[in-house]
């Protein structure tokens, strides 16, 4: 029995059966597409789901997924067909009140709007928006900037190894820009007295936004989270946390909106919502619904309560005098002299002299050294390295990978007690009880006949410096901020490549070295005139003595 679309009748499980009939497929792909303002105002995780869904379903999957999200449509549609209905007075769509309207689209689904009116509601938010793009376009120098920021910034990232993408578009850099220029417009009595421009404003908010690109969090506050790309820590975070109870500050939060990327807490209560208000210097509550429930919200409009938090979100993020003309990361700036900051992965290959294999029952034990400490390295593209006795401090308990040419499943690994590093004297040594596949086998046979006679680590540097040693660049590697994964290796990494962080690191110390001595130079050139001048002047005042004496 299938109790399908009613209970009782029993008829498959597929679409054309249901009692609902379906929302135009390929308008709603449009919005999709084309206006994700709009497709991200509602419908959340779940939303995005059921459209996933209802593409399947329409190309004719029969998966379980597929007809267990057709049953769960007609029971979604009796809770939600009513949503949307204050579309039929005169209440105007925002970006705040079509959440109802678009979760129907998302799920397929006509409510009490029928299809043309929910397509109207969208497409006069459509207009609203394009509208207000029209009115946000920014002037040319600002544009210059934002793409000298773009180029910039990529170069920066480039070598950066994270999870999600860390590039930025120009497109996306304008929109971080537009709304810091329209939060600072809005709410111009909350901006600090410093802040000169609405520009000034929208720069250190395009900052912050590349701050947290560059880094996987903000300085300050959350903002703009819906431009960040897929798989940033902050996003997922974001997501995770839409519509959930949590609680704050002792008040039963029932859950948040978020509005262009920022997060604005709902209350079930009127109090507890003007309370709030009246905390961030504002007043009253607006109401907002959804799937049927009431919520409070602090202030007595969205825009409001977002211009607030906009506010204060700026408020918190580091803004230097000059942060309109150059970006400014404040802690990299509070790092020491010397103290270089390389966020991107490097490989080193060492020779693995004397390499172990052991068996110890049906486990094959592979024992050998990452790295080895105090020994020069072979050239490296222009300077020679060192790994220094105690880089690897405090990064032993990683979780670090066995991997074999730093790529493929994992052959062993700290979190499960397989991999087990140390250091000694010599320098990084591994114990890898290899996994029992067939590479694992391959793994073992090649290092018996000493086809592999290598190992490698990746790594990531938090602290060097540099030396000249008989006319040759000498790096120490001091301190590693996280070790990705000892290899064996079935030959050496081409280290000249992957050395490209390092060879920035030179540059730069190359440059204060430089700085250094025109700056010893300028003070000895100095010295040197000071010395000629008090010459001259013992020499004017000898002849002038030497001329009185002849006159008398």
């Amino acid at each position: 029995m299938t109790n399908f679309p009613t209970k009782g009748e029993d008829k498959k499980v597929i679409l054309r059966n249901s009692n609902h009939p379906q929302f135009d497929f390929d308008f709603a792909s449009n919005v999709k597409e084309q206006t994700p303002e709009i497709w991200k105002a509602g419908g959340n995780i779940r939303g995005n789901e059921a459209f996933e869904l209802w593409g399947k379903a329409r190309e004719g999957s029969e998966s379980p997924s597929v007809i267990e999200w057709i049953k769960e449509r007609e029971a979604w549609i009796a809770r939600h067909f009513e949503d949307g209905k204050q579309f039929k007075g005169d209440d105007e769509p925002t970006l705040s009140n079509i959440a109802g309207v678009v979760a129907q689209m998302k799920w397929g689904t006509i409510g009490t709007l029928g299809e043309q009116g929910m397509k109207d509601v969208i497409l006069e938010m459509t207009k609203k928006l394009e509208g207000k793009k029209e009115e946000k376009q920014l002037n040319e120098t600002v544009t210059k900037a934002l793409e000298n920021k773009v180029k910039d910034h990529n170069e920066e990232v480039k070598d950066l190894d994270v999870d999600w993408n860390p590039r930025v578009t120009l497109s996306t850099l304008a929109e971080v820009m537009e709304r810091g220029i329209g939060a600072y417009k809005t709410n111009p009595e909350s901006v600090r007295p410093n802040v000169g421009s609405p520009e000034q404003w929208g720069y250190a908010r395009v900052n912050s936004f590349l701050f947290a690109l560059k880094k996987g969090r903000f300085q300050g506050g959350k903002h703009d989270t819906d431009l960040l790309p897929n798989n940033h820590p902050v996003k997922e975070e974001m997501e995770e946390k839409f519509v959930i109870v949590m609680e704050k500050e002792k008040r039963e939060i029932v859950g948040t909106m978020i509005t262009d990327g920022i997060e604005m807490p709902l209350f079930s209560t009127i109090e507890e919502a003007e309370e709030i208000a009246k905390e961030m210097g504002g007043e009253g509550h607006h109401e907002h619904t959804l799937d049927g429930v009431t919520y409070y919200m602090p202030f007595n409009s969205h825009e409001e309560i977002k211009a607030a938090i906009e506010a204060e979100m700026m408020d918190e993020t580091p803004m230097e005098e000059n942060d309109h003309i150059e970006g400014h990361d404040e802690e990299e700036e509070k790092k020491p002299m010397g103290y270089r900051s390389n966020p991107s992965k490097e490989i080193r290959t060492f020779n693995v002299e004397n390499l172990e294999l052991r068996q110890e029952g049906e486990d094959n034990i592979v024992v050998g050294y990452g790295s080895v400490f105090n020994t020069l390295s072979n050239e490296l593209g222009g300077f020679r390295e060192i790994i220094a006795e105690g880089a690897f401090d405090g990064r032993l308990n990683d979780d670090v990978r066995f991997l074999i040419n730093h790529d493929g499943l994992p052959l062993a690994r700290t979190t499960n007690g397989t991999l087990k590093l140390t250091t000694d004297e010599r320098g990084l040594k591994y114990e890898a009880q290899v996994a029992n596949t067939s590479l694992g086998r391959d793994l073992i046979e090649l290092m018996k006949n000493g086809t592999v006679n290598q190992s490698s680590f990746a790594f990531v540097v938090e602290d060097d410096s540099w030396e000249v040693r008989d006319g040759i660049n000498i790096r120490t590697v001091n301190k590693v901020s996280r070790l990705y994964d000892v290899s064996a290796v079935t030959y050496p990494a081409f280290e000249e490549a992957s050395a490209s962080v390092a060879l920035r690191s030179m540059e730069e110390w190359q440059k204060e070295e430089e700085e250094k001595k025109m700056q010893e130079n300028l003070e000895k050139e100095m010295e040197e005139r000071v010395k000629e001048d008090k010459d001259l002047t013992k020499r004017s005042l000898a002849e002038l003595r030497l001329s009185i004496i002849n006159k008398k």
